[in-house]
């Protein structure tokens, strides 16, 4: 039991703001951003920069190729100056997106309660505490209601530590020993409390220990698209050196020299290095991050971009997702001489119209008929609401009076507790009528007892709350419907309730499945049945937390994509393993779900969440499209060195390494940079993705288009050694085919099923991405002084319409190859057009 010492009226506006210049702002030294010479030799250390760098040293040193030295050198120096320039945009948009998902504080302020941005907290404040918040400061506890708070990250014990309020001076000694004290950073697991801010910032606990927490990693996918590079490295390594071993037999005929063979190994490996792969998705990644932040999301972890395109199952909740979580109380029904609306002020934690959105109702309520509470009556103790038990319980006294335990919650909880009789009878049948009409049904009791958990308990009545539901609901979920995503309602309430909201909104397919009928499938046999309706249910009510993990696991079991709602402290575990954890912000938003999440909803709509899956495939079908095109651009070059060694003797090397140098520069930064801002045409959310970015259909998709642009390339090339052009004419011809018929890919990839379908032009950004490379082009091959550090010359006519030819045929070859794919796939629209099953990508939240 607690006693309060005292109520703080805060400090003043004024006061407050003289302290945060005196002290600064409540926040953790951040580490500097990496300076440009730093960030530029990480670009330096990246495995294909140190390829290019040792090709440039042997062309220019070992081969006495000054000129062609010099220029891998510098498109060297230009690919790192693109590379930072890219990380530091992608880590301006994180440092941004941050900022919008900073921790929030409830101080009282001029005797108000106010919610503040963290930062803002200065010693002396009062803070209010509540389950699931994460502390914002040291500070004295003034009063604690059952609190206690997970302090796991400073003692390293694993048990939540009980709190009590300071009725004198600090105690002193280990961290674990200071009970009445909060550390900054700790999170609240449960109960609530008042506390008297001591230190903020860098004096805090957690800050003198913040130089041990380093700076922030990589998102998994950048690590993930960092080992891809690597590893095309090494194979692009490998690759050069099988080359100048296989070239050591011409050597031996006198076909070629050794200098010849290894320019040839130098300019294949080249030739298979995407130097910009991971730094393009990367920012495309974090540039869509920020448009998703306009719409409401806020991505936590880049990653789960991919994932909530991919979604196939969103589980909501029901109420502040599907309706508005503004409650208002509809209907009561009172048992005879008692005393309802004073019973629901007693057991109530709502202060200044901030708390639990019951609590605001009940209090509001109970305001308009005029109740109010007998003077001096004061709180001996609280039990706060428990998802599990689904109750709350107060213990007050009246001066002169005994203590009177008054208790709240689910109907069926607290008639367990009543004592039987007419009344509770009469209660109970009652609760059946409102719950049909969608009202949201809480039993009031009481007894005269300081025992929290006492039994026979006289009942005092209903009250039933109704939630408007959202305009948006019903759109939402037939949107979900449309892009092939079931939505699964997940809550506490009665099942009456809970299946009248659904198919108000149009939740269905499925059957409505209990708590308890899934608690009588807990046993033995009967935990496949279990988890079978846990998979079939379109609407699980009266269902605790620990429901929640068990049908996020039995979803993806089943091979589903989940989108896991929640915004309290026992969502965490759910939203933690989920593909994509959501968490609710907002005034009942804990910290604790927030940090669980991968992604934040800022109003906590599903409107709100169907536009982010929308903007997610939109992103991903970018990002699958971008990857797409650099690796069968760089395949296809690999594919045009490998046959012109074996078909082209004549030329030694079909292309020069700074040719292939200045292929790669023009084509990989550009437009690659285009489509992933890239807006196709068509409602997004008709991209159902198939699998993860380099699966073996999307692989095989881009060996095909692969084959097809080098075949046109080596024709090209072909055509121009038939009429006898000379070896720069037809290098020059090789490197043109190949710009123009990569520039075509670009329109390739992004389409869904042919490359011009309408509304094609729309994609401004890849269209100016694809003029501006093309005039490049045109430059570097008409105007010689330009082009004489690339070896291109001026060609006659014939070889641009080669070029053009190229160009032009690549995209009803690819889109055959596209129609071809489709119809051994069983007729599917697109590539993408089917949602994913076991094969789709599983970056939950836990492991992005």
């Amino acid at each position: 039991m607690e006693i309060s010492v005292r109520e703080p009226a805060g400090l003043s506006e004024k006061a407050a703001s003289e302290r945060l210049a005196e002290y600064g702002a409540n926040e953790l030294p951040r580490p500097r951003p990496p300076r440009l010479p730093v960030r530029a030799a990480r670009q330096l250390a990246d495995p294909m920069s140190i390829l290019l760098l040792i090709a440039g040293l042997v062309t220019l040193v070992v081969l006495g190729e000054v000129a062609e030295g010099a220029a891998i050198l510098t498109i060297l120096l230009v690919n790192v100056v693109i590379g930072v320039s890219q990380e530091a945009k992608a880590d301006h948009a994180v440092r941004a997106l941050r900022t919008l998902t900073a921790p929030m504080a409830k101080v009282v302020r001029d005797g108000v309660v106010r919610r503040i941005p963290a930062a803002e907290v200065v010693p002396g404040d009062a803070v209010r505490v509540a389950a699931g918040d994460r502390v914002p400061a040291d500070a004295r506890l003034l009063r604690a209601d059952a609190l206690g708070v997970d302090e796991s990250m400073l003692t390293g014990e694993s048990l939540s530590s009980d709190k009590r309020a300071a009725h004198a001076d600090g105690a002193g000694g280990t961290l674990a020993d200071r009970r009445d004290e909060l550390f900054a950073g700790t999170l609240v697991v449960r109960g609530s409390g008042v506390a008297e801010v001591t230190r903020t910032g860098a004096r805090t606990e957690m800050g003198r220990i913040a130089s041990a927490l380093g700076g922030g990693a990589k998102g998994p996918l950048a690590v993930e698209l960092a080992q891809v590079s690597r590893r095309i490295g090494l194979v692009a390594l490998l690759a050069g050196v099988v080359m100048i071993l296989i070239g050591l037999g011409r050597v031996q005929r006198g076909d070629a020299t050794l200098l010849d063979v290894i320019l040839a190994g130098v300019a294949l490996a080249i030739a298979a290095v995407p130097e910009s792969l991971a730094a393009a998705v990367t920012t495309a990644l974090a540039l869509g991050s920020q448009r998703m932040a306009a719409l409401g999301v806020i991505v936590r972890r880049l990653p789960a971009i991919e994932a909530l395109g991919a979604t196939t199952v969103i589980a909501t909740d029901k109420t502040g997702t599907l309706t508005t979580g503004h409650l208002t109380v509809s209907d009561q029904v009172t048992v005879s001489g008692s005393d309802l609306w004073r019973a629901a002020l007693r057991c109530n934690d709502a202060r200044d119209g901030l708390g639990d959105a019951v609590d605001v109702a009940l209090a509001v309520a109970a305001e308009r008929r005029g109740v109010r509470l007998p003077p001096g009556e004061e709180r001996l103790a609280a039990r706060p609401f428990d998802a599990e038990t689904r109750s709350m319980g107060v213990i007050t006294a009246a001066p002169g009076g005994g203590p009177l335990l008054t208790v709240k919650g689910a109907p069926e909880v607290m008639f367990a507790r009543c004592v039987p009789g007419p009344e509770t009878e009469r209660l109970a049948r009652a609760v059946s009528g409102l719950a049909d009409r969608g009202l949201r049904v809480l039993a009031l009791a009481d007894k005269h007892t300081d025992d929290l958990d006492a039994a026979g308990l006289r009942p005092l009545g209903l009250v039933a709350l109704s939630d408007e539901i959202r305009l948006t609901a019903a759109r939402a979920v037939a949107d979900c419907r449309a892009a092939g995503i079931r939505v699964v309602m997940v809550t506490g309430d009665h099942a009456g309730t809970a299946r009248a909201i659904a198919e108000e909104v149009g939740v269905g397919g499925g059957p409505v499945v209990t708590g308890a009928e899934l608690q009588a499938l807990a046993e033995g046999d009967e935990r496949a049945k279990r988890s079978a309706r846990l998979r079939e249910a379109a609407v699980l009510a009266r269902v605790d937390p620990a429901t929640k993990l068990e049908l996020v696991r039995a979803l993806r079991e089943d091979g589903q994509v989940v989108a896991m709602t929640g915004d309290g402290v026992n969502d965490a575990p759910a939203l933690r393993n989920a593909d994509v954890g959501v968490a609710m912000a907002g005034e009942e938003g804990t910290d604790v779900a927030r940090e669980a999440a991968s992604v934040v909803v800022t109003n906590g709509d599903l409107g709100t969440i169907v536009a982010g899956v929308r903007e997610g495939r939109r992103l991903r079908h970018n990002v699958v499209s971008m990857v797409g095109y650099l690796l069968t651009g760089n395949l296809a070059e690999i594919l045009i060195v490998l046959t012109g060694l074996i078909a082209w003797p004549d030329l030694v090397v079909p292309l020069l390494p700074v040719q292939l140098l200045w292929i790669n520069l023009v084509l990989d930064g550009i437009p690659a940079i285009a489509l992933g801002v890239d807006r196709p045409a068509g409602d997004p959310l008709a991209l159902r993705p198939t699998g993860g970015l380099l699966s073996w259909p999307a692989l095989t998709r881009i060996a095909l288009r692969a084959v097809a642009v080098g075949a046109l390339v080596f024709a090209a090339v072909e055509v121009a050694r038939r009429l006898g052009w000379s070896e720069e004419q037809v290098r020059t011809q090789a490197v043109l085919a190949l710009v123009c018929a990569r520039l075509t890919l670009a329109y390739v990839v992004r389409a869904r099923r042919r490359t011009f379908e309408r509304g094609w032009w729309r994609g401004r950004s890849v269209l100016v991405a694809v003029t501006a490379t093309a005039a490049l082009q045109v430059l570097v091959t008409v105007i010689a002084a330009l082009g004489a550090p690339l070896a291109l010359v001026p060609l006659p006519p014939a070889g641009w319409a080669m070029a053009l030819g190229a160009a032009v045929l690549s995209v009803p070859v690819c889109d055959m190859v596209r129609c071809d794919r489709n119809r051994r796939g069983g007729g599917r629209a697109s590539d993408e057009s089917t949602p994913p099953r076991s094969a789709a990508p599983r970056s939950g939240s836990g492991t992005h």
